[in-house]
């Protein structure tokens, strides 16, 4: 970035020559800082804003055309070093100014996007939603759901204690008491969050009987995983919670479901599983220690070694003082041996019967106690 600030400016640095033709273009561009750091007001107003950053009494002076108050460094498109300027000049204003970059702008993104990197912090612009500053967490997350989350609308602003930045298709906020990143989900209160296998898609037994109870199933985990299995994409569930390898929803769910324990009769012995889901629970206590958790074990016949695990995760729950529901002879108990699909899986018919088995005896435990 010196080459190219330095091109007008003699050998001052970019923080200098930012501080002596910044002042003017405070004004109106800290006016429209109406969140957090951001440059600009966001398309949607995000449901709880930080203050605004008071107003300068200097006059706004427009950028020029040519990439604001310095020519734009190489490959850098002039609309966005002149709103990136801005930007660094309300931050500055604000007392929050940014340290020196190590580089110039990244301007390689379709869009066209530029990302700027401040260490800590990552400026990102696009011409559609200006420029907004990502932590360096939230930033990784975005690099890897570009797709899926869209640009950033807002900077970082402060939500409920936590720290949230908005994007056009969701929202990510980072909970500094947990260590990480969660996903905003506005009807998580009406939620039952489900860590499970590939027994707890929507379309399961335990999906539909979820959603016949009222709730809106948030699934967690995948195929082939439990609490020691991986399935060489996505991580054992402790250890893909802690990874953020998937996104615990932020807030207070209704209910906490955690399914498995199949795919641990592979390999694992019961220390192992034991440990994992110890570590499970505990970290899902400390991300939810106002919901109701209750651990569902293995669906079977009643024999061999998947109902072992099923009594070892009742144990388990037990110590952890949480409710358990045990499946473990459900497909002799309920005639479900002639719909499984391929001896281990239900088929379509198979999670229709199950499913109201599973409502009526979650159903049943959720009243124990009350909520």
């Amino acid at each position: 970035m010196g080459v190219s600030l330095g091109s007008s400016m003699g050998s001052e640095s970019p923080g200098a020559v930012r501080r002596v033709l910044g002042a003017a273009a405070v004004a109106a561009a800290v006016a429209a800082a109406a969140t957090g750091c951001g440059a600009g007001p966001a398309p949607q107003p995000p449901p709880a804003a930080a203050p605004a950053v008071p107003p300068m009494d200097a006059p706004f002076e427009p950028a020029n055309a040519e990439g604001g108050k310095t020519p734009p460094p190489q490959g850098v498109p002039a609309q966005a070093w002149a709103a990136l300027e801005n930007f660094l000049d309300v931050r500055t204003a604000a007392g929050a100014p940014l340290p020196e970059p190590a580089a110039d702008p990244d301007c390689s993104l379709p869009g066209p996007g530029c990302t700027w990197d401040f260490g800590a912090e990552t400026l990102v612009w696009s011409a559609g939603t200006g420029p907004r500053a990502l932590r360096a967490e939230i930033y990784e997350r975005w690099k890897s759901s570009v797709r899926s989350l869209g640009w950033p609308v807002t900077s970082e602003y402060l939500f409920g204690g936590d720290y949230r930045t908005d994007f056009e298709k969701g929202s990510l906020i980072y909970v500094p008491r947990l260590g990480r990143i969660m996903d905003w989900n506005p009807a998580v209160e009406k939620a039952a969050v489900v860590i499970g296998d590939s027994q707890a898609g929507h379309d399961t037994w335990v999906g539909k009987g979820l959603a016949s109870l009222g709730y809106t199933p948030v699934i967690l985990g995948a195929g082939g995983t439990g609490y020691t299995q991986g399935n060489g994409t996505v991580d054992n569930y402790p250890s893909a919670l802690e990874t953020e390898q998937w996104l615990m929803p932020w807030g207070d769910p209704a209910l906490v479901v955690l399914q498995g324990g199949g795919n641990d009769a592979y390999g694992a012995d019961n220390t192992q599983i034991r440990q994992n889901a110890l570590q499970l629970i505990r970290e899902v206590k400390r991300t939810y220690p106002r919901s109701r958790i209750v651990v569902v074990g293995v669906i079977g016949d009643g024999t061999g070694r998947r109902a072992e695990i099923d009594a070892l995760l009742g144990r388990v729950a037990a110590e952890q003082g949480l409710d358990f529901l045990s499946p473990r002879n459900w497909w002799k108990r309920y005639s479900l041996t002639s719909k499984l699909a391929d001896g281990l899986h239900l088929s379509q018919a198979g999670h229709t019967a199950a499913a109201p088995v599973f409502a009526r005896e979650l159903g049943a435990i959720l009243k124990q106690g009350g909520d």
